[in-house]
């Protein structure tokens, strides 16, 4: 028998008896005899499911799995292969699909379970209600800890961790272990998508990869890609967590992009930002700090246990330490090819021979434009009609292009807003003119000579300008 953990004290007892005495005699544990009624009755279901899984056979000293043949020193190779490995996970999807349905299934487990008919099965449940889920999701962040049921619920935490489970670096959760229809019930709940995200990874046990050491100083150690601990002070915590968040949101988007429209893609990627630049410390003051000591009230102890077992069994077993570099190395590759969407992959050139290049097209009839602006306003002027007509354009070419990136349909959203502020500016001065004055159509190349840029984001100077033209207009 696997040894087992007193609730209280945490101490392994090698038998059932033994756990029973100390829990009778001890004066730290001591326990009424319902309590350890209780606390034995659910040891012994724990162990009779944990050894008659139908995931075990064993026989003459030989340890198998039943479903792939594969055979193994120790039980606790086989419960890691079972929690970790293809075939452990195709048999845990197969579970939850015949329990939950086949909607509450993660991308990864799709792909699993229907390798041949991911894209159909994808499709089947892209178009489901999310409010239905929406509310699930709440649900479930909101539960708390019944107090009554603490010590059941050590029991059984205890029990589970004596099988060793792996534990995600912090840095590197996997955002995949979220089904496609909860993704997109957080990714269209706007502001409070950070917070739903921040709840739905670290609620699963596999991501609950820090704790404190010391509840009344201000550190927080986490597991780090070594397999040891980085030790943050709370505000460097909460910043990196908050960061998290925002790559959660960004790793969803990239998963989700075949589900959404270009401009919803857009109004997704926006909310994002808009999370990112104006709402850290509104998040943090007044949600996340509270997420955060409330995991450390109610689950710390659990979650020092766990990760310290972990690291230890680690250290003894170099099949688990690269099966756990393997789970790594998988979200690293979900960074990266996440980071590769967020590029452009729509160059100015293949735009311009499309539609034409616009410094040759102004370059061809510079004079006429130069003198339209004497004798017509400036709207009805050749130049703002052609840079109007140009950013729509540009703007139906991205939206019908099926390979485009969300790179390229954020990078068209910065361009408009590029051009737009280069108009300003033009408008600004041919309000200035004067007599047989020439309007100067090159604002020195700030905006003209470089609509080209690859640079996706407006510079300070821009910036500044900007606020300077808005400024004129507020006061004009």
């Amino acid at each position: 028998m696997s040894n087992i953990n007193c609730p209280k004290c945490n101490v392994e007892f090698k038998f059932i008896s033994v756990l029973k005495r100390h829990l009778k005699i001890s004066s730290r544990c001591k326990a009424s005899e319902e309590e350890i009624n209780s606390i034995i009755d659910i040891i012994n279901t724990n162990i009779t499911n944990i050894t008659n899984t139908n995931n075990i056979n064993i026989s003459n000293n030989i340890i198998s799995c039943n479903h792939c043949n594969s055979v193994f020193t120790k039980l606790s190779s086989l419960r890691y292969h079972n929690n970790n490995s293809r075939c452990g996970k195709i048999q845990i999807a197969k579970e939850i699909e015949n329990k939950d349905g086949v909607t509450n299934l993660t991308i990864e487990q799709l792909k699993l379970l229907y390798p041949d008919n991911f894209k159909i099965m994808l499709n089947n449940i892209k178009n489901q209600s999310p409010s239905q889920l929406q509310q699930q999701i709440i649900n479930n962040n909101n539960n708390t800890h019944n107090n009554d049921n603490r010590i059941i619920n050590n029991t059984i935490n205890n029990i589970n961790n004596t099988i060793i489970q792996h534990i995600n670096p912090f840095g590197f959760e996997d955002v995949r272990t979220i089904s496609i229809p909860e993704m997109k019930v957080i990714l269209s709940s706007g502001e409070n998508s950070g917070l739903l995200i921040i709840k739905a990874i670290y609620n699963k046990i596999e991501n609950k990869n820090f704790y404190k050491p010391n509840m009344s100083r201000p550190e927080i150690a986490c597991l780090n890609t070594e397999f040891n601990l980085t030790i943050y002070k709370c505000k460097e915590f909460c910043d990196a967590l908050f960061d998290r968040c925002i790559a959660f949101l960004h790793h969803m988007l990239y998963l989700c992009k075949n589900e959404y429209s270009k401009d919803a893609i857009k109004n997704i990627y926006d909310n994002i930002e808009y999370i990112e630049t104006t709402m850290r410390t509104e998040i943090y003051d007044k949600k996340l700090q509270n997420i955060i000591e409330s995991e450390f009230r109610n689950n710390n102890i659990d979650n020092k246990d766990r990760i310290k077992k972990f690291i230890k069994e680690l250290k003894d077993n170099t099949e688990t330490k690269e099966q756990s570099k393997t789970l790594i190395n998988d979200v690293l590759s979900l960074n990266n090819d996440s980071n590769d969407e967020y590029k452009k992959s729509i160059t100015e050139k293949e735009i311009n021979n499309a539609l034409g290049d616009p410094k040759v097209i102004i370059g061809l009839n510079k004079q006429e434009l130069i003198e339209e602006f004497h004798f017509k306003h400036f709207e009805d002027t050749k130049f703002y009609k052609f840079w109007t007509d140009r950013i729509k354009n540009e703007y139906i070419y991205i939206n019908k292009c099926k390979t485009a990136t969300i790179g390229d349909i954020k990078g068209i959203a910065t361009r408009k807003t590029k051009i737009e502020l280069m108009l300003n500016i033009i408008k600004a001065r041919s309000k200035c003119l004067k007599g047989g004055d020439l309007i100067d159509l090159d604002v020195e190349g700030f905006i003209y000579e470089k609509l080209d840029d690859d640079n996706d984001t407006l510079t300070a100077e821009e910036e500044a300008e900007l606020k300077y033209i808005r400024d004129l207009q507020i006061s004009g």
